[in-house]
């Protein structure tokens, strides 16, 4: 398949995720890696959590060759960050945030990156793409470094012991992963999502849910508004 010129690829990874830069192809997107394209813009739906993510992003940066790439979602946020349901965030940074040893006393936990052979886990910074970075009035908006992780945070215990060890806002499922990809393939990634949950002891509320992915669609139309895309 041949594809045109690229500027930019969105990527999320569920469709009702990236339906929030284009509402009004909420129904075309597939649930499989399958670009849409608008004018330079490609949208794909990579799936859920690391493995996914991996396994269908680089593909996709080799054939398309995008000159950026936003990863957009919705995220947990821990609990002294500050963060409230709704707020829409700019990651600064991703790390990888169950990959490590468990230990029997504390910190309990110690991350893969604290020894010689996983240097390479190290906090990756992200593009804060000026593009994609408003501030719409009415909406609280914020730049913070972020986590990723194959196990939702569902304790407040949990939650306490993430962000102090790795000094993280936020957690996603996808988030290093992308950043990953997108670091093998020279290509910029900058990541904006909605908070639709605490990680702490877990609640999923579908309201709070639904109030992220609205923010987050106000929020991009916003940013496509101002930059005409």
């Amino acid at each position: 398949m041949t594809w045109i010129e690229t500027e930019l690829l969105v990527c999320a990874a569920t469709s009702r995720e990236l339906a929030t830069f284009d509402p009004l192809n909420e129904g075309g997107w597939d649930e499989v890696a399958c670009a849409a394209f608008n004018s330079g813009v490609a949208g794909s739906v990579t799936g859920v959590g690391i493995p996914l993510t991996l396994l269908r992003l680089p593909s996709l940066l080799r054939e398309l060759k995008p000159k950026l790439v936003l990863n957009i979602g919705i995220a947990g946020a821990y609990p002294n960050s500050g963060l409230r349901i709704g707020d829409v965030v700019m990651a600064r940074s991703e790390i990888f945030g169950d990959i490590g040893f468990e230990l029997p006393d504390e910190p309990s936990f110690q991350h893969v990156s604290s020894v010689s052979f996983g240097a390479y886990y190290a906090k990756a910074p992200l593009f804060l793409a000026p593009t994609f970075r408003y501030e719409p009035v009415g909406y609280r908006f914020a730049e913070i470094d972020a986590c990723t992780v194959n196990a939702c945070t569902g304790t407040k215990l949990t939650g306490l012991m993430r962000e102090r060890v790795f000094g993280v806002a936020m957690e996603s499922m996808e988030g290093a992963a992308v950043a990953l990809a997108c670091s093998a393939a020279g290509i910029p990634v900058c990541e904006v999502r909605a908070i639709s949950n605490m990680a702490s002891d877990r609640d999923m509320r579908p309201e709070n849910i639904a109030i992220a992915l609205q923010n987050l669609t106000d929020y991009l139309a916003a940013c496509r508004r101002r930059e005409g895309i």
